[in-house]
């Protein structure tokens, strides 16, 4: 039973419209496009957030002693729960030089402590890269999003043409009560 009701737009019907033939083909597309391309644009996107992540963890690993204690606390990290401070840091540059910079290092380490410190090409200190669990998390999230963008921008683009149809049968039923409206209710 549930199924004649699910699928009346596609029996012989008599009373049926072209306008209901449009509404379930357009649904039908839809649903297949939707099927189709939501997990194809899932996918991409995922793939591209990773291939991003990992360029940009082209990062040099490099030792560094800690300058001054690094801060306990701070705001930022607490909101972020990330437990690195940016604190001063002294290291050798691969030309032999001493640099100095602030760098991110874990909360509360003493002074003149050894640490580990990620230089980008340019020699600056940046957050370590990211690691092979966080990339497959972040594509993984950035894909699901893509694939739930895809569905709302399909459904949405077939609600906005359902919406088109009611609106055109509404100017139909108008146009046709007109007409014969005045011999039902004996009104000229």
């Amino acid at each position: 039973m549930r199924t004649r009701k699910w699928l009346w737009r596609w029996r012989n019907n008599p009373l049926k419209r072209r306008s209901d033939r449009v509404e379930a083909w357009v649904g039908l597309a839809a649903g297949v496009v939707m099927a189709a391309s939501a997990p194809v644009t899932g996918a991409m996107a995922s793939d591209a957030l990773g291939d991003s992540l990992r360029e940009n963890s082209q990062l040099t690993r490099t030792k560094a002693v800690l300058t001054e204690n690094a801060p306990t606390t701070d705001s930022f990290a607490t909101v972020t729960g990330d437990a690195r401070v940016p604190a001063k840091v002294r290291w050798e540059s691969a030309d032999g030089h001493s640099r100095t910079a602030r760098a991110p290092v874990e909360a509360g380490t003493p002074a003149r402590t050894n640490v580990t410190v990620w230089l980008d090409s340019r020699g600056v200190p940046r957050q370590p890269p990211p690691g092979a669990t966080e990339i497959m998390g972040e594509s993984a999230a950035a894909g699901s999003a893509a694939a739930v963008a895809t569905c709302f921008v399909i459904g949405g683009g077939c609600w906005l043409t359902r919406r088109r149809i009611d609106a055109a049968r509404d100017k139909d039923w108008e146009r046709e009560w007109a007409a014969v409206g005045p011999w039902w209710t004996r009104r000229e």
